[in-house]
């Protein structure tokens, strides 16, 4: 330590705590952290032979709010939320739809439509938190995933923070829609009265998501002038 200089002490201190503090920030880290996952995911579909797991199965990852997740508010910024969904998107593509993903064949590919996020409760600063996702419902065009972003309180107890809801449209290249049905089905998944019956009354939520489309067709015009 004595042979180290005082004034790279200085400065390697304050940029090494910059940087452990500010790590999901750096350049590349998203698409690092993206990679490594996708790499996980692959193994484990290429191990299960493309076996898709359960339809209405949950996934969960673990997460922690760091120094650049926060707002002004001292909580977690609200764009955070879909930023960490991208991953949970990707980790149940991979998992119940692992024969459409890694067979490039069917030239499919699913896309994100928009996400709703309810907030409840805040994330603090370097607590714990996970993201559970599982699929809600579908129609001709969309799949709706639920998301939930959980903590933990002081006496061991689950608190849910944010609900969230992402809506996914499945295209081949040429651009045309490929149902959510077809997609599950040619995945491996088995439909019987008890998978409609938990579609349909999910769907009596998603519905009224869909609704949200209608901002497309606004009667009120925005001026042009607006500062």
């Amino acid at each position: 330590m004595n042979n180290i200089p005082t004034q790279a002490l200085a400065v390697g201190i304050p940029v090494g705590l910059l940087l452990m503090t500010h790590l999901k920030s750096l350049p590349l880290a998203y698409t690092v952290r993206s990679w490594f996952l996708l790499r996980a995911l692959i193994r484990q579909a290429k191990e299960n032979k493309l076996k898709p797991d359960p339809l209405f199965s949950t996934i969960s990852q673990d997460h922690r709010c760091y120094l650049d997740d926060i707002d002004y508010n001292q909580h977690m910024n609200n764009s955070m939320y879909n930023k960490i969904l991208d991953f949970s998107r990707i980790h149940i593509l991979y998992t119940i739809f692992p024969r459409v993903m890694m067979e490039p064949d069917h030239h499919i590919f699913g896309h994100s439509g928009g996400v709703v996020t309810l907030f409840r409760k805040e994330i603090l600063p370097f607590s714990k938190y996970k993201v559970q996702t599982r699929i809600f419902s579908w129609n001709d065009k969309w799949l709706f995933l639920q998301h939930r972003f959980v903590t933990t309180t002081a006496n061991n107890e689950e608190e849910v923070a944010c609900f969230a809801f992402s809506k996914i449209v499945f295209k081949k290249m040429s651009g045309r829609t490929v149902p959510p049905k077809d997609v599950l089905e040619l995945c491996g998944h088995v439909f019987d009265d008890a998978v409609e019956e938990r579609r349909a009354n999910n769907w009596e939520i998603a519905s009224h998501i869909l609704k949200l489309d209608k901002i497309r067709t606004d009667p009120y015009p925005w001026p042009k002038d607006a500062a």
